[in-house]
C-alpha cells in the first residue's frame, strides 16, 4: 500500500515537471491572447538560467504578455507600454537581464512628438489661434437689399459695441436685437444668429412707406397725369374732384385739409360754424390717361461681344483685403464672376480663404445696321420699357409712329393707360 502511494506521488511530480517544461519550451503560443494596447507596446528579449519563477510570477500578477517564446536560452515577449515598468521590476527581482528591442504604437509617436519643443509650441499656437478666431466676429451678413437699412444696422451694432474682432460669447444677443428693433427705421423685427465667425442679422422690413407715415404732416392726393377719373376709393381725406371729371397734372383730387360746417338758428338768424381738421389723405384714384414715349436707334451701333477667351484669377482674402496670387493683370475688357471659399482647420472656418474670379473677355464692335434691323431694335426697346415701367398699368391702346432719318430710326409710341392717377404729397399747416 505504501509503495503504491509513493508511485502515485512520483507520477504527479512527473506530470507537474512536464507541465512546467511545456510552458518553458520554444513556442509561439500567446499568453492570454492578443490584448488591446492603447499606448503602444514594446518587444523585450530576456536572458537567464531559468524562467520557471518568471512564468509563475507573470501568471500571479496577471501581466498581459503576448507573443512569448523561449529559444536557445532567450525569452522574447511583447508587453503593453503601460505595464513595462512592472515587467522590468520583476526581471530585476529575479536577476534576469532584459533588453527592449523595439517600440510600437502611439507611445513612440507621443515620445517623438513631445521631444520636439518647437513642434509642440507651433501646434498649440495654431490650435489656440483657430479657437480664438472662430470665436471673434469677422464678417456681418445682413439679410436685406435696402442700403439704408444695412447702414442703419451697422451703425446700431457699432453703438452696442459689436464690431469686427468682438469676442462673440461676450455679445448679449437679446439686448442687441432689441436695440436694432428700436433704433433702425424701416424694420419691424431683427434676429441675430451665428455661423462660425460670421454674425447673420435677419430683419423683417415694414410694409409700405412707414418712414413717411411715422411723421405727423398732413398730405394731399395730387394728380400726376392728365386724365379722366373713373374709380375712386377714399380711405381718409376729403374728395375734391368727383368721378368722371378730367384732371390735369398737379390738381388736388383728395385734400388733407377737411373743412366742415355746422349751421344753427339763433333768434331767427342762421349761425354757421366752420371747423378745419387735417389728415393724411389715403385712397385709390384710378383713371385713364395717355403717355407718349420716343425711342431711338442709330444705324451705327456699338455692340458688346464676347471673344470666347476665358481666364481664372485667384486672390488670398484676409478679412476685407484681397492679395493677388498672380503676377500679370489681364488686359482688355472682362466680365467677372466671383466666388469665395473660406479655409477651415479642424472643422473651424477661418477668417481667410481663396476668392476665385472667373473671367470672360469681351470687346466692343461697331456694327452698321440695316433699316429693318434698326426698326427691330427700336421696337425691342419699346417692349422692354413696357415690361419694366408699365407693368402696374393696363395698356388699353398703343399707337406707334416710326420715322427713318439719315442717322437712324425713331419710334414714337402713344400709350392709353388705365391705373393710378395720383400720388401723395405732404404740406405744412399755416399757423
Amino acid at each position: 500500500m505504501g509503495q503504491r502511494t509513493n508511485n502515485v506521488k512520483f507520477l504527479l511530480r512527473q506530470r507537474g515537471d512536464k507541465r512546467k517544461n511545456r510552458v518553458g519550451q520554444a513556442c509561439v503560443k500567446k499568453y492570454q491572447g492578443e490584448r488591446i494596447m492603447i499606448f503602444g507596446y514594446i518587444d523585450y528579449v530576456i536572458t537567464g538560467d531559468s524562467f520557471t519563477k518568471f512564468f509563475r510570477r507573470i501568471m500571479s500578477k496577471k501581466l498581459p504578455v503576448s507573443k512569448m517564446c523561449e529559444k536557445n536560452g532567450k525569452l522574447t515577449l511583447r508587453m503593453p507600454a503601460e505595464h513595462c515598468k512592472a515587467l522590468e521590476r520583476l526581471c530585476n527581482e529575479l536577476g534576469l537581464e532584459y533588453t527592449a528591442t523595439k517600440r510600437h504604437g502611439s507611445f513612440v509617436l507621443a515620445k517623438r512628438f513631445f521631444g520636439r519643443g518647437g513642434l509642440v509650441i507651433g501646434t498649440a499656437a495654431v490650435m489656440l489661434s483657430c479657437f480664438y478666431l472662430s470665436n471673434v466676429v469677422v464678417r456681418f451678413d445682413i439679410l436685406s437689399d435696402d442700403e439704408n437699412i444695412r447702414k442703419g444696422v451697422m451703425s446700431v451694432l457699432k453703438e452696442e459695441g459689436v464690431e469686427t474682432g468682438t469676442y462673440i460669447p461676450s455679445i448679449d444677443l437679446i439686448v442687441t436685437e432689441r436695440a436694432l428693433k428700436q433704433k433702425v427705421e424701416g424694420i419691424s423685427w431683427a434676429g441675430i444668429t451665428r455661423k462660425g465667425d460670421t454674425l447673420i442679422i435677419d430683419v423683417i422690413e415694414t410694409e409700405g412707406d412707414t418712414k413717411r407715415e411715422s411723421n405727423r404732416y398732413p398730405s394731399n392726393l395730387v394728380a400726376c397725369e392728365n386724365g379722366v377719373i373713373e374709380k375712386v376709393e377714399v380711405y381718409d381725406g376729403q374728395l375734391k374732384i368727383p368721378v368722371g371729371s378730367g384732371v390735369t397734372k398737379g390738381d388736388i383730387v383728395v385734400g388733407g385739409e377737411i373743412i366742415t360746417s355746422k349751421s344753427s338758428w339763433i333768434d331767427g338768424k342762421e349761425n354757421v360754424e366752420t371747423k378745419t381738421s387735417y389728415a393724411r389723405s389715403k385712397g385709390k384714384i384710378l383713371g385713364t390717361f395717355e403717355r407718349t414715349v420716343t425711342f431711338t436707334q442709330p444705324f451705327e451701333d456699338k455692340a458688346e461681344k464676347t471673344t470666347g477667351k476665358r481666364d481664372t484669377k485667384r486672390f488670398f482674402t484676409v478679412f476685407d483685403a484681397d492679395i493677388p496670387l498672380f503676377f500679370s493683370k489681364p488686359e482688355g475688357y472682362w466680365k467677372n464672376e466671383q466666388r469665395y471659399s473660406p479655409l477651415s482647420l479642424f472643422g473651424l472656418e477661418m477668417p481667410f480663404g481663396i476668392t476665385t474670379c472667373e473671367l470672360e473677355e469681351y470687346k466692343f464692335s461697331q456694327d452698321t445696321l440695316t433699316e429693318q434691323q434698326a426698326l427691330d431694335a427700336v421696337h425691342e426697346k419699346a417692349y422692354l420699357y413696357e415690361e419694366n415701367f408699365l407693368s402696374d398699368y393696363e395698356i388699353k391702346d398703343r399707337q406707334v409712329e416710326d420715322n427713318v432719318t439719315e442717322n437712324g430710326v425713331t419710334a414714337t409710341v402713344t400709350y392709353t393707360l388705365y391705373g393710378e392717377l395720383c400720388r401723395e404729397v405732404e404740406f405744412f399747416i399755416k399757423k
